[in-house]
This record gives C-alpha cells, structure tokens and sequence, in this order.
C-alpha cells in the first residue's frame, strides 16, 4: 500500500503550486468528489497537466506498487503515525551502525542496537519534524552523536561512504543521506519522496523542492534503492517510471 492515493497526489500537488482549480471550470461536484478519492480520469486528466503532474501515470496510479528488496545490512523500524505508520532505518557496516532518523517508538531499533554491543552507532536525522525525531533522547544514550548534517559533505565509516544531499522543499532544513558500499547505493531521504508521491510542500517551497528532488535524487544511479520516511522502500528507477510528479 502507497502512503498517498491519486487524489492525494493531486491535493498536494494544487496546495503547492497555489493552483485555482475554479480556473478550468470543471464540474465541482465531479471535482470535489475526485479530490474526495472518487476516481474520475475525466477531471484527474483535466488537473494533471496544468498541475505538472505526468497524466498517464496518475490514472494508473493505483496500480503501482513498488517491489524492491533491501540488503540484509538494512533494517527497517515502523512505528504508529498516521494510516502507514513512520519508518526510522539502521544501516550495519563491518564496524558501523548508522541509523536514520528515531520515529515515534524506538523501542524496536534500541532492541537490534543492543545485540551488537561492539559497533559504533551514529544517529542522523533527515528534517526535524516531530515524528522523525521525537525519540531522540531515547536513543542518544546509544549512539556516539546526533545530527541533521549540512548537505555536500562526505563521511567515511570503515566500509560505508555517507554522503550528504540537499532536500530542501518539504522542510526547509531537510537532508537525505546517500550509502555506499552495500551491494546496492541506498538514499534516505525522509518525506522528500514517497513511492509515487512526495512530501507535502508549502507553495513558498514547492518549486525549490521539486528543482531538489529533480536535480538531486532521480540523477542518482537508478538502482539506488530509496528509503522514504512514509510506505515502502522505492528505487530511483521506479520513481523516474511511475512517479507522477516527475
């Protein structure tokens, strides 16, 4: 299941770009309904366009369904917020352990952090709002540091390679972190993306966001698997393919 339906996509998509929809004269009991979550390709292939929205893969968009499978060295922590919950990720190296943002429970992840006692652990956050940090003091006993890095920097960790890009849009301090060194490049990027979707942006921020996503995500390898802070773990491939804000 995606964390955003077509009419998701679409409401995000007017609230960014300030679009006035009474502007295309549609029928608005047709279009209040569509925006409700009633499909209508009639008033979604009216919107899309304007919107910049790619028409074709918006009415099949809910037939997407992401299949990707992480590496072993990645593990995966769901807790409650919203219909699909919060993801916050650990990344294993050889002497590493480097964990992505805390969720709203973080009993899970201090569970798998004390079975290796021996590995140094660092904890980054992608932006700061409240259901990505809000068990940061619960995990700060556990890790070596907490940061929301700058992008364009660059840190080594025995056999991983974190690098740090610019995200900006759905928080205006926002960071995703590319790894390298696991059999696949591994980008999370917190609500920058979702699987056929993206982060809510407000319109102040939405061109900026989408310049970001653009020019810094999907120019990455297409294999790079991406790790969304909301649904299932994507690729840059998927998203270039089925994404229908791109």
């Amino acid at each position: 299941m995606l964390e955003d339906d077509f009419n998701d996509v679409l409401t995000k998509a007017i609230r960014g770009t300030n679009f006035d929809t009474s502007s295309l004269n549609l029928d608005k009991t047709k279009l209040d309904r569509c925006l409700a979550g009633e499909f209508d390709s009639e008033i979604i292939t009216a919107l899309s366009s304007p919107l910049g929205l790619d028409t074709q893969k918006l009415l099949l968009h809910s037939t997407y369904s992401p299949d990707v499978v992480l590496p072993a060295e990645v593990h995966t922590f769901t807790s409650p917020f919203g219909h699909l919950g919060v993801n916050a990720f650990a990344i294993e190296g050889d002497e590493h352990i480097l964990i992505f943002d805390t969720g709203t429970d973080a009993h899970s992840c201090i569970n798998f952090l004390a079975i290796h006692p021996d590995k140094e652990k660092h904890l980054f956050i992608t932006h700061p709002h409240a259901d990505h940090t809000g068990c940061k003091n619960s995990l700060i006993s556990y890790v070596k540091d907490c940061q929301l890095l700058e992008p364009n920097k660059k840190l080594q960790f025995k056999n991983l390679t974190l690098s740090t890009i610019d995200v900006a849009g759905h928080h205006p301090q926002a960071v995703a972190y590319l790894v390298e060194g696991l059999e696949t490049p591994i980008c999370i990027l917190g609500d920058a993306i979702f699987a056929g979707s993206i982060g809510g942006i407000v319109p102040s921020l939405y061109e900026q966001g989408i310049t970001n996503i653009r020019k810094n995500i999907l120019s990455l390898k297409p294999k790079t698997l991406i790790l969304n802070g909301h649904g299932p773990s994507t690729s840059v491939g998927l998203e270039i393919q089925n994404n229908p804000f791109f």
